[in-house]
This record gives structure tokens, C-alpha cells and sequence, in this order.
């Protein structure tokens, strides 16, 4: 990332060597079918891309190969011409702002996609060159999306027309940073997608564990009492409280829960705490809520109060009613509702002994609490990929080289080393593994796998690769800045947080954040592995780049004798199977060196 000068344009200042593209002079707009969802179907020979899906099932690149496109029912339907990868989809109509939203067609191959109801089909005309991957991003970025604005249409249904969004124009670096870009954000996006895939395990995980447990198919250890089944009326006072409508909320006061959640804040006095909910009216009849601290529940939500009832866990209550299909309970023909004599005489079978409720629990509580973890890191980073959009796609933040250079004034590049290894003692100084060592082993890896220059100087130490005298820089920056301290402990040295500790992480984000999903993936990866797993890698990544670098051919077996023959005598007390087995798992974990970090 490089300073850069700047030029006047219509949609803002950028970069001097970057284009500007007015979409009338730089692509071809393609005529589109008028087909309704109503006449598309689940297989043919024609794939269809309908406004909706570009809107709400589409990502920012719609992959032909793995996204599912509903084809043209219609076997007389003969396509003049189909979509070619590189061509962008723009929805022109919606029901609110998201109108523009544009999705770029990528992994088309031997596929027949053409572009239906209410969308505009994009094709660069020839000669003009774009990266594969970086119109998806571009089409999308708010610097494209604000000129859309003002040509909106419409108030229930918003639409842009053709003619103006002719008009309109992208921003082009050179093709070379356009890839780059593209990489580092669709590098992000990957990130997102396996989060996205861990939660949905993770919640498959805890229903099947539900499944198990709140049946009593499955007992935890210890306890074998049999279960008993009483009504929910016999176990807990159950009312529907006074409704509070939104003309009553205030600013300020405890939260009002309603059907879908949080909904206001009321202050007046007579408040609940901890509270087991369901509602009771409307299309999410059946729900199953639980408040959290002091709180007001609207008419909407029947309270299942256990606090007068110590032979039961009203968290245990809680997963167990939500496992169930309250569903049932629902009455009446017109509006949904559940009345209290229903609850009231609904069975349900439990653990006999509050202990055993507690404990299963506590699974549960144990789950949730990994699943929102896992959600809060994913908003987290869809955060961090809105801001690197806004950097990357207007030039405020360049990426024009391999390696992410730092300022060449030595006190410059020394306050970032120490602004990443205050990031990596953040993240990594309770885990029980992290010391002086694996703080080491963190910043070459980063170093490596990042691809940024740091200043530092690896050694083949038997510790190694080691830099004593960057690590001495390090421990003193990070006093001086009051972020961590580093001392000597009988398990060794630790790194302590000090009064300034998350300080550091406005210029983490600054310095660092086009190369945040590799971080995060070295971070996740290597938190819980001891050093000596570190090591391993570590070592393994430096005698390897060290052949790659010689451009001569080489082997596993090679890259192994350069660590126990030419590196130092500590390597050998770890056995040559380990080695191989480890660069193996490097190569199937994208941990391999490709190239010489000049």
C-alpha cells in the first residue's frame, strides 16, 4: 500500500492512473427476456437469471458452476446469445434502494445463461479489459452505487432506466491492480462463506444434540434418575401481560420484548427479569424467546414465570420448549394465536432432578455461546470487507506490488512490526501456548503468508527462524506504547496487557486490513496449537522457500534434510515422519510457500 496523487473527476477525486469508464462507451447492453418466475423451471437446457435471485439469492459474482439458476421452461425457447464470463447482471427494479444491485457471471464454461425480467445484461466490448472477478466488486462499490440514486424511480417499486444508467461510470485501475483486488477481497469473502458454513454446522451440531438430549435418548454422564411429565401449568405461573403500545416507548427505560425480540424501551417500574416467553398472536405464533436482564414483555408473548418453582431450570425450559412444536397449540381463523389454556395443559417430560436440567443446559448455553461468537466474527469481518471496498475500489489504498511495503524510514517500519505483534498478543496472550517463541514463529508466518515487510531477520537458530534483536524492539515498543508488557514467568515470558492494550488496532486496520483474512486464517489456526507445532511450520516454510528460491528442483524428502542437516541440532529431536506428514498438511491448508518474499 503506496501513497498515491489524485485527479478530478465526475464521481471524485482518484487515482491519476486509474480510468474511468462511461458504461455507453465501454460495454454492450444485451437484450434480455421478459420470462416470470411462474415460467421458469428446475431443469432444461437454458439457465435463466431472474431479477430476485441478483437481488436476494446472488452474491457479488454469481458462479455458474455452484449457484443454482432455474432454466426457461419453454422448450421452444432458442437463445440468439448467452452470457460469457466477465458479464455483469444489474437488477433495474426493487422494493426499495437495493435497485443496481449487480451480481458478475464467472465459471460459465459449457453453460447456456442468458439474462431475464427486469435486469440489464453488461458485456465489455472488445478491446476493453477487465479482471475477471473485479466487476463484481466494482459494480457494487458505493463510489458506482451513489450515482444510481438520483435516477431512481418510482415510490413503492424503484427502478432505473436503461438510458441512465448508460450514463453512469466505473472506476478502472490497471488490470494487474484489478486482479489484485480483486484477490484480497474475494480473499474476505471466502472467509465469510466458511464462517457462514461453520454456524450452519455448528447449529445442525447443537439440533442433533437437542434431539438427543431433550428426549432423554441420550443421558449425560452421572445421572440416571428417570424422567417425569407434568403440565406446563403444574410447573409454572403462565400469563399474557398488558400490552404496551409504540406510542408509549421512551428513550430511555428497560427493553420491551414483542414477538420477534427487542422491539422498544418503556420506564416504568413494574418490569420482569429472566424470563421464558412464547408468543402468542401474529405469524410467529409459537416462538420461543428468553429475556435477558430487567424487562417489559408486551400482550404479544405469554410468560412462562418458573421463579416461585426451584425444581426447575428455567434455561433448561427454555431450550426444551424451543425444541418443541408449539405450533401445535395455534387456534383460530383468521389471526394466529396460542390462548393460555393451551399452554397451560401442555405436557412435557423432564429430567426429574434440577441438577441434570442445569446440565444440559449448560451444553446448550456452551453452543449458543460458540455459535454468536462465530456470528459476531463473521459481522466483523463483512464489516471489515465494506471498509476495504470503499479503500481499495476508490485508490485511497493502493495495491500495486506483491509485498504490502512499509515507509522506508526505519522508525516507521519498526512502530508496524509492533502494531502487528500488539494485534497477535490481542488476540493470543490467554491462551496457556504464547510466549516469547510463539511470537516469534506468529510474526514469520504473517510475515510469510501475508506477504509484508516488517524488517525483520530470520536466523536459523535452534529456536528458528529467529530475530532476537526484532523481538527485544518489539517487547520495548510495546511498553513504551502501554500495550503489553512482557514478563518472565516460571512458564516463561508472557505477554501482559497494560493500560493502553486495543489501542493499537486503529493502525492495525490502517497498516494491515487488505491482508485481514489471512491474518484471521493464521490466527484461528494456530491459537490453540503449542509452539512446537509452530515451529515445525514455521521451519518448514523457511527451508522450503530457501530451495524454491535456489531454482532447483526439489523434494519432500529434500526440504526435510535442509531442516535436520543444515538448520540446527534441536530440529532432530522431532522425528522425519512428523516432518513430512507436517509440509503434507501445509500444502492441503494453503500453508505452503509459492514464491521467494523478496
Amino acid at each position: 500500500m503506496i501513497e498515491t496523487k489524485f485527479k478530478d473527476t465526475e464521481v471524485g477525486r482518484i487515482p491519476e492512473d486509474w480510468d474511468l469508464d462511461r458504461l455507453r462507451d465501454c460495454f454492450e447492453f444485451k437484450p434480455n427476456n421478459t420470462f416470470s418466475r411462474d415460467t421458469l423451471s428446475k431443469s432444461g437446457e437454458i439457465q435463466n437469471v431472474h431479477y430476485g435471485d441478483v437481488l436476494i439469492k446472488y452474491g457479488l459474482h454469481l458462479d455458474a458452476q455452484k449457484d443454482l439458476i432455474p432454466y426457461v421452461a419453454n422448450p421452444n425457447y432458442k437463445a440468439q446469445d448467452c452470457i460469457s464470463d466477465g458479464d455483469v447482471i444489474v437488477a433495474d427494479t426493487a422494493e426499495d434502494e437495493t435497485v443496481g444491485k449487480a451480481t458478475e457471471v464467472i465459471n460459465v464454461r459449457k453453460k447456456k445463461i442468458v439474462s431475464g425480467l427486469h435486469t440489464m445484461w453488461l458485456h465489455p466490448i472488445v478491446g476493453k479489459r477487465y479482471a475477471l472477478g473485479y466487476l463484481g466488486y466494482a459494480f457494487n462499490a458505493s463510489v458506482y452505487h451513489n450515482q444510481l440514486l438520483p435516477l431512481m424511480q418510482g415510490t413503492k417499486v424503484t427502478s432505473v432506466s436503461k438510458s441512465a444508467i448508460k450514463d453512469t461510470f466505473i472506476l478502472v485501475p490497471p488490470i494487474a491492480e484489478q486482479q489484485r483486488i480483486a484477490k484480497a477481497l474475494s480473499d474476505i469473502d471466502l472467509l465469510i462463506m466458511q464462517l457462514d458454513k461453520l454456524i450452519e454446522k455448528k447449529r445442525a451440531i447443537k439440533q442433533g444434540a437437542m434431539q438427543q438430549l431433550l428426549t432423554g435418548k441420550k443421558r449425560l454422564k452421572g445421572f440416571s434418575k428417570p424422567w417425569g411429565e407434568k403440565k406446563l401449568g403444574e410447573i409454572a405461573d403462565i400469563y399474557q401481560p398488558q400490552t404496551i403500545s409504540q406510542a408509549e416507548f421512551t428513550d430511555y427505560g428497560y427493553m420491551v420484548y414483542g414477538a420477534n425480540g427487542v422491539i422498544g424501551k418503556y420506564n416504568q417500574f413494574n418490569h420482569i427479569t429472566d424470563q421464558v416467553l412464547v408468543t402468542c398472536r401474529g405469524n410467529t405464533c409459537g416462538i420461543v424467546n428468553m429475556s435477558i436482564g430487567k424487562c417489559w414483555i408486551t400482550g404479544n408473548a405469554m410468560v412462562i414465570n418458573l421463579d416461585g418453582n426451584k425444581a426447575m431450570d428455567k434455561v433448561f425450559v427454555y431450550y426444551l420448549l424451543s425444541f418443541l412444536d408449539l405450533t401445535t397449540l395455534i387456534t383460530g381463523s383468521g389471526q394466529p394465536q396460542i390462548v393460555r389454556f393451551s399452554i397451560l395443559n401442555y405436557e412435557i417430560t423432564f429430567p426429574s432432578t434440577v441438577q441434570e436440567q442445569s446440565a444440559i443446559a449448560s451444553v446448550f448455553t456452551a453452543m449458543d455461546n460458540e455459535i454468536s461468537a462465530l456470528a459476531a466474527k463473521k459481522a466483523k469481518y463483512e464489516h471489515v470487507k465494506q471498509g476495504m471496498m470503499q479503500q481499495l475500489l476508490t485508490g485511497k489504498i493502493r495495491l500495486v506490488e506483491t509485498t504490502v511495503k512499509t515507509n522506508i524510514t526505519s522508525t516507521n517500519v519498526h512502530f508496524r512490526r509492533s502494531v502487528l505483534a500488539a494485534e497477535i498478543a490481542d488476540q493470543l496472550c490467554e491462551e496457556p501456548t504464547f510466549g516469547h517463541v510463539k511470537m516469534e514463529k506468529m510474526l514469520f508466518l504473517t510475515e510469510r503468508l501475508c506477504h509484508i515487510d516488517i524488517g525483520s531477520h530470520y536466523h536459523r537458530d535452534a529456536a528458528g527462524p529467529y530475530d532476537n534483536c526484532a523481538l527485544r524492539s518489539i517487547d520495548s515498543q510495546l511498553k513504551k506504547q502501554k500495550w503489553f508488557e512482557v514478563r518472565r514467568t516460571e512458564k516463561g515470558y508472557r505477554y501482559v496487557p497494560m493500560q493502553n492494550c486495543g489501542k493499537h488496532k486503529t493502525y492495525f486496520d490502517k497498516y494491515f486490513s487488505a491482508v485481514l483474512p489471512t491474518f484471521e486464517k493464521i490466527i484461528d489456526t494456530f491459537k490453540t496449537q503449542n509452539t512446537e507445532r509452530c515451529e515445525i511450520v514455521a521451519t518448514l516454510y523457511s527451508a522450503w522457500e530457501d530451495l524454491l528460491d535456489s531454482n532447483k528442483p526439489f523434494t519432500d524428502a529434500d526440504i526435510v534434510n535442509e531442516v535436520l542437516n543444515n538448520w540446527h541440532e534441536s530440529k532432530k529431536r522431532i522425528s522425519k515422519e512428523r516432518w513430512l506428514k507436517a509440509i503434507q498438511w501445509m500444502r492441503e491448508n494453503d500453508f505452503a510457500p509459492n514464491f521467494r518474499n523478496k
